[in-house]
């Protein structure tokens, strides 16, 4: 049988309330077909809500913040980087940074050399970056001192007046500009550092603190932005009018006006279009509508203004489609919202969660596959006191334990308002009902398979956890199916995953795990194996119950020198930029041989990257490596300069590899280092240089290292008299044979063939239809030629296209279709058709048939409608069925999962004549309410 651990279903509800809904009409001509949701509160007045709904066109996957505005200990305002609004930083940093509960992305962007929102941002009353320079303004939410919501469009004016009355207008506060023509206000929140002459040599630059000219600046270099004060900014003829106007002294007034007042405002956000008035979908073409089914971000008000709904929705992905602005308008509106605002979408699209006490978590799927960096977001924050404790959660890494092993329970408490508070485990009593098994402090020991239920009490506030307590582990499988080390080293063994016969999985603790070792490679403790002193191959063997499974390891390198580094011979110097100076020359403190090298460099000359360079072979060509190395290894006498040690590789492709000694020298005595060489490369290759490289313009010094003992190491070859234990396997107790009893019947599954034109052919069509009428029922994958066809004699199924059902005795025969990859891009309805038939079936055996594979490579595009199908057929399950699901694939084989199994049988190739003995199928008995099955030879070869 396949192990696969990825899909560890349970129908356990664990922490979370659970919403399934059958299908129903949707805005937009979309059939709701499944619909699942958990809700989870993150702190006082902040509830998280997780919406799955899959429908005829795709899966939405909706993450909802619902934010109570009326919880007198909650807040919501914007958030960017620490560093200024001008730095684009992902939303988990910002919410770390900020101590945020939670926080979505924010406004659309503008990237020049710098990055800036389009829209407003408000923060307590103080305007950090003005409105959008557009002919029409796009629309803010806002939040005014009163807790009320404003969605609306908004202006500002900014205006300096001089010492002599000279009135001079101010373009924008904090945006980025492509020629800085007009004069722009920058402050603390833009960045910490001015532009400087970075952008434009004739970049002017006024410094005001305190109403006062404090200096101007003329294509001077970028100088730290002033704390308590700004900086007016302006190239060309605005920069004329700088100097024209500002004199150092000068006392200026700054006048700041806006519609709505900002004064007035506790937080305010651009974004790109209103998309809900009073309840209803709305459009203004003046707004931005990026069109497509894109990821989306919004925020919305309910009615009575008292909930922000702050939601994202995902796309572009295998699964998730994304959906239309208009379309998320009726989204915000199912959700409650009245009034909303569409935020910057695609690979922006990002939600993060944050529990105090918590770190940071992306609870949606963003786009490009990782966060992207955006300008601003929108925070939740809490700033409710800390309460005695008010209940308590239990947690376990999985509800699923194997009899004869443990797991290990932890316990958090809350307060009233959702604050984590410390617990004690050691006063914290758990307890299970005594014949699944028993308690030593936190650690279960599981007995007796079955649904138990764990309770905890701490000081009588009490929780429960459902657990299912497993079948004993007969397969495992490692992180790791080979280990090397070098010698005298450790490694963590990972994580290890048992299944049993009826394909159920859980994770193993390290402490259930029993070891031996063969080879004197060294020992494994606390599930780390830390190896011996010297180069040699062996293996470590896992053991749980009867299950084992081994690991292969390899000790050591063999090394081979490149170079003694005890004369100049093939060896130069270089560095970069030119400003960097340097010298290499031989040292007699030597790690090995009679010298070493010294390595002498000048990095105080420039602020840019800085290298100095030992070259390697004639004339800087590199030395050529023998076979194929794993390693480049060296002895470094350190400085603690911190500086980065890297070398560098060409293959014999000419393609030029980076390799990393060391990102910082942060030693001062003799240290062995090794870079490894990336597995890709082409061989054969050479080394053409080590050096040494500073990035950060502030680290700046002079010094020395020395390096000796220049190695190729070569991984230690596995030991070919090594006698490796083969490992367990799960085996199904369904496939087995079974004489058939009275009252029993027999249906046999075979690959069909569609074509009659040659004897061979003939031949095994003809088999075909005799295997089938020596039972009582065939199910027959692929087509089936209708000469073939007519020459059966007992009822069938031909599960080509289309879908339907045949009830034969107590087995239900569903045939679907997923031609196209997938259940519901073939045709959505059979998903309807197929919950309505599965609503109360009366029959004791399911056999499900599709013409292509559910999981794997060649399965459905859409891994969570495979993931759906499975769990609507484990509720079957579930409820006593035996569920098969059979299909044709490019060789027989079974896969049991959660109980359920999948089997691929092999489909007929009828080419020559020796073709007919991989021809299989399978025969399956039914006695009562006992099912097995057999797979079978349709041709037998003669002994």
């Amino acid at each position: 049988m396949i192990f696969n651990r990825n899909k560890r279903i349970f129908s356990l509800i664990v922490a979370f309330s659970i919403a399934v809904s059958t299908f129903s009409i949707s805005f937009a001509q979309n059939v709701i077909i499944h619909e699942r949701k958990t809700t989870e509160t993150i702190s006082s007045g902040v509830l998280h809500e997780h919406i799955q709904k899959f429908t005829s066109n795709g899966w939405w996957n909706i993450n909802v913040l619902r934010v109570n505005l009326n919880d007198e200990y909650t807040e919501v305002r914007p958030i960017f980087s620490s560093d200024g609004i001008s730095k684009r930083e992902r939303i988990s940093k910002m919410v770390q940074d900020k101590n945020a509960v939670a926080g979505i992305n924010g406004d659309f962007f503008a990237s020049f050399n710098y990055s800036s929102p389009l829209g407003i941002v408000v923060t307590d009353g103080e305007i950090v970056s003005t409105v959008t320079e557009r002919e029409y303004n796009l629309p803010t939410i806002a939040i005014d001192m009163n807790n009320q919501v404003l969605l609306n469009y908004w202006t500002t004016s900014i205006k300096v007046i001089t010492e002599q009355n000279n009135v001079i207008n101010i373009k924008s506060k904090n945006k980025a500009s492509s020629n800085y023509s007009d004069i722009r206000l920058y402050d603390i929140n833009w960045n910490k550092k001015t532009f400087g002459n970075t952008l434009f040599n004739d970049m002017v630059e006024v410094i005001i603190v305190n109403d006062q000219v404090m200096e101007v600046r003329n294509g001077q270099p970028a100088t730290d932005m002033p704390l308590d004060g700004y900086i007016l900014a302006g190239a060309g003829n605005a920069g004329k009018t700088l100097l024209d106007n500002f004199k150092v002294g000068d006392k200026v007034k700054l006048e700041i006006v806006s519609y709505p007042d900002y004064e007035n405002i506790k937080a305010a956000l651009g974004g790109g279009a209103i998309i809900v008035r009073e309840g209803k979908v709305f459009n203004n073409s003046n707004d931005i509508n990026i069109t497509g089914e894109q990821p989306r971000t919004a925020i919305g008000v309910t009615q009575d203004r008292s909930q922000l709904l702050l939601v994202t929705l995902d796309g572009r992905h295998t699964s998730y489609k994304g959906m239309s602005q208009a379309a998320l308008a009726n989204i915000m509106i199912e959700l409650g919202a009245y009034e909303a605002l569409n935020l910057d979408g695609g690979g922006s699209t990002t939600m993060v969660v944050s529990p105090i006490g918590g770190k940071p978590t992306i609870v949606n799927n963003p786009s490009d596959g990782g966060e992207r960096s955006v300008v601003n977001g929108l925070g939740v924050f809490s700033n409710a006191p800390v309460y005695p404790i008010d209940y308590i959660k239990i947690y376990a890494d999985d509800t699923n334990v194997f009899e004869g092993t443990s797991r290990e329970f932890t316990i958090k408490g809350f307060d009233k308002y959702h604050n984590p508070t410390n617990i004690d485990i050691e006063d914290v009593y758990f307890e299970i009902e005594s014949q699944y098994g028993e308690f030593t402090g936190n650690i279960l020991r599981a007995k007796t398979p079955g649904v138990a239920t764990v309770k905890a009490n701490y000081n009588g506030k009490t929780a429960e956890m459902k657990v299912n307590i497993l079948e004993e582990v007969k397969d495992i499988e490692a992180d790791l199916a080979k280990i090397h080390l070098d010698t005298n080293s450790q490694r963590n063994l990972g994580e290890f995953y048992g299944m049993n016969d009826e394909g159920f999985t859980a994770k193993i603790e390290p402490r259930d795990i029993s070891w031996s070792v063969v080879g004197d490679i060294g020992r494994v403790e606390n599930n780390v194996i830390y190896s011996g002193n010297k180069a040699t191959s062996g293996y470590i063997t896992a053991s749980v119950g009867s299950a084992i499974e081994s690991i292969l390891v390899t000790v050591g390198y063999n090394k081979a020198p490149i170079h003694g580094l005890d004369s100049y011979e093939d060896l130069g110097f270089t560095t970069y930029p030119q400003a960097v100076t340097g010298s290499i020359s031989l040292s007699t403190d030597a790690k090995e041989g009679t010298h070493s090298l010294r390595l002498n460099y000048d990095f105080t000359q420039s602020e840019e990257t800085r290298a100095a360079y030992v070259l390697l072979g004639s004339q800087g060509q590199g030395i050529s490596l023998s076979g194929k190395p794993n390693k480049i290894g060296m002895w470094v006498y350190g400085n603690k300069s911190e500086h980065w040690l890297r070398g560098k590789l060409v293959d014999s492709k000419g393609t030029s590899y980076n390799i990393d000694f060391d990102k910082t020298i942060d030693w001062s005595d003799w240290k062995w280092v090794t870079a490894d060489i990336p597995a890709n490369i082409a061989y054969p290759i050479k080394l053409e240089r080590v050096y040494l490289v500073e990035t950060d313009p502030s680290k700046k010094d002079m010094g020395e290292i020395l390096i000796d003992g220049l190695t190729s190491l070569y991984s230690v070859t596995v030991d070919n008299n090594l006698q490796i234990p083969k490992e367990t396997t799960a085996n199904d107790p369904l496939m087995r044979k079974s004489e058939l009893a009275e009252g029993g019947y027999r249906f046999a599954v075979v690959s069909g063939i569609n074509e009659a034109d040659t004897l061979l052919k003939d031949h095994i069509g003809n088999k075909i239809t005799k295997t089938i009428n020596n039972t009582d029922f065939g199910l027959i994958l692929g087509s089936y030629n209708a000469k073939f066809n007519a020459g059966l004699t007992k009822p069938n199924m031909i599960v080509n296209t289309g879908h339907g059902a045949v009830s034969h005795k107590n087995t239900l025969f569903i045939r679907l279709d997923d031609t196209k990859n997938g259940i519901r891009a073939t045709d959505y309805n059979q998903w309807i058709w197929l919950k309505q038939k599965l609503s109360n079936p009366i029959e004791k055996n399911i056999v499900v048939s599709l013409p292509k594979e559910v999981f794997g490579d060649n399965g459905f595009t859409d891994k969570l409608e495979a993931q759906l199908l499975e769990e609507v057929l484990l509720e079957q399950r579930e409820n006593g069925k035996n569920v098969f699901v059979i299909t044709e694939g490019q060789k027989t084989e079974v896969q049991v999962r959660t109980g359920i199994r999948y089997i691929k049988l092999n489909k007929s190739s009828s080419n020559n004549t020796s073709d007919i003995f991989n021809l299989e199928y399978v025969l399956f008995t039914v006695n009562g309410n006992d099912i097995s099955y057999e797979i079978l030879p349709l041709f037998p070869k003669v002994k």
